[in-house]
C-alpha cells in the first residue's frame, strides 16, 4: 500500500495518558471528528512521540505476594511452556501501552490501547531482526499506532501491520493471550508473576470505560451496529475471517463451539471467577466437543473420548489422550468499536435475547 496522510489531531497535544483520560472523561472530542470517520486511511497525531513511555525493562514480582492490585483490575496474561506464567496490569499500561519484553525464550510486545479496550501481544522478530516498540502518538482508525526505534516504520496495534516506513509488507504474528481480572488470573495461575506497579492508582480511562455516550476521543458514531460501541468482545481471526464472541454471552454459555475461518475452536467460562479460554478443539485426527468436566481443578471433558483436559494449557491430564495438548486460540480482547473499525465483516456470535 502507498505511504498513508498523517494529520495532526490536536496541535497542542497533551503530554500525558492521564490527561487524555481526562479529556476524555469531560467529552473531549477532536475537531473535525466527522472528517476524520469518513477517512479510514488518515493516521492522525495526538500526541508527541514517546509522550507515553514505553515499558523496556519489566520488573516482575510473584503474584501471592503483589499488593497494589484491584480483584477488577483487567489483566494480559501469558502462558508458555518454560517461563513463569506472566500477568500484565492493563491499569499500568493506561500510562504506557507497550511492554517490550522476552517470554518463553521469544522477545515480545505486549500492547494495550485503552481508547479501543484492545489487548494485543506480538512477537517483536521481524524478517530474522528483533524491534524494540514505542507509542507513537498518532491513531489509526481509532487505535493506538506503534513504531519500531529500529527503522521508525509505523505499525497498527489491532492488525499487526506495518502502515509506513520501511517495513511496509510486513505483519507482526501474533502471540496467544489471556484477558481477566487480577481475581480471575490469580485463581488460575496462583504461581505467576505480574508486571510491579508502584501504588494502588487506578485506570485514568475509569470513566470513559463506563460511559457509552463517549467512544474514543474523535466522538465516533456506529450507526446500525450490531452490538453496543462499548460491548466488550474477544475477537478471533483465522484465514481472512474474524468473529467476535460477546464476553458476556460467554460467561452465561459457559462452552461455545464453533468455526473462524474453517478452524474449530472452543471458548470456555467455567466459572465466572476464571478466566475464559480458547483453544482449538483438534486432537491429531479428531475435531472433539467439549462440556465442562467434573474435576478437582478446572477442566474441560471431551465427548469423543472422555479425556479431561486442564484450563489453565490445554493438556489431557486424564484419558486416552492423556499427554496431548490443545493448540491456543489467539484472541483479542476489544470494545466492539475498537474491533469493527478494523473488521466491518465480522461475525458476531452472541446468545439470543
Amino acid at each position: 500500500m502507498g505511504r498513508l496522510p498523517v494529520r495532526t489531531a490536536l496541535e497542542r497535544g497533551t503530554r500525558t495518558a492521564t490527561m487524555l483520560g481526562l479529556l476524555l472523561t469531560i467529552g473531549f472530542t477532536i475537531p473535525g471528528a466527522a472528517e476524520a470517520q469518513s477517512d479510514e486511511d488518515t493516521i492522525f497525531r495526538v500526541l508527541p512521540r514517546d509522550a507515553i513511555p514505553a515499558i523496556d525493562e519489566p520488573v516482575f514480582e510473584p503474584a501471592a505476594a503483589a499488593t497494589a492490585f484491584s480483584d477488577s483490575e483487567l489483566m494480559i496474561g501469558l502462558v508458555g511452556d518454560s517461563n513463569e506464567p506472566r500477568a500484565y496490569s492493563t491499569w499500568q499500561l493506561d500510562r504506557h501501552e507497550i511492554v517490550n519484553d522476552t517470554f518463553d525464550g521469544r522477545p515480545v510486545a505486549v500492547t494495550w490501547c485503552p481508547l479501543c479496550g484492545t489487548a494485543i501481544v506480538y512477537e517483536r522478530t521481524v524478517a530474522g531482526r528483533t524491534l524494540t516498540f514505542g507509542v507513537s502518538g498518532m491513531l489509526y482508525r481509532d487505535a493506538l499506532v506503534m513504531y519500531d526505534r529500529e527503522t521508525e516504520t509505523l505499525w497498527s496495534h489491532v492488525t499487526g501491520r506495518a502502515l509506513d516506513g520501511p517495513l511496509v509488507g510486513q505483519t507482526l504474528q501474533p502471540v496467544p493471550a489471556i484477558h481477566a481480572t487480577w481475581k480471575q488470573w490469580r485463581a488460575l495461575y496462583p504461581e505467576s508473576l505480574v508486571l510491579k506497579k508502584n501504588g494502588r492508582y487506578r485506570s485514568s480511562y475509569e470513566d470513559y470505560n463506563r460511559d457509552p455516550t463517549v467512544i474514543s476521543i474523535f466522538g465516533r458514531q456506529m450507526n446500525r451496529s450490531a452490538l453496543p460501541p462499548k460491548e466488550r468482545i474477544l475477537g478471533v481471526r483465522f484465514g481472512g475471517d474474524a468473529m467476535a464472541f460477546v464476553v458476556r454471552d460467554l460467561r452465561k454459555a459457559v462452552v461455545v463451539e464453533g468455526e473462524v475461518g474453517r478452524v474449530p475452536i472452543v471458548l470456555a467460562a467455567v466459572d465466572d471467577d476464571l478466566p475464559i479460554v480458547a483453544f482449538e478443539r483438534v486432537a491429531g485426527d479428531r475435531i472433539l466437543t467439549f462440556s465442562t468436566a467434573d474435576s478437582a481443578e478446572p477442566a474441560l471433558e471431551d465427548a469423543q473420548t472422555h479425556s479431561r483436559w486442564r484450563l489453565s494449557d490445554g493438556e489431557a491430564i486424564d484419558g486416552p489422550l492423556r499427554g496431548e495438548r490443545l493448540t491456543r486460540v489467539t484472541a483479542h480482547s476489544a470494545f466492539w468499536f475498537g474491533w469493527y473499525g478494523f473488521f466491518p465483516d465480522s461475525m458476531v456470535w452472541k446468545r439470543s435475547r
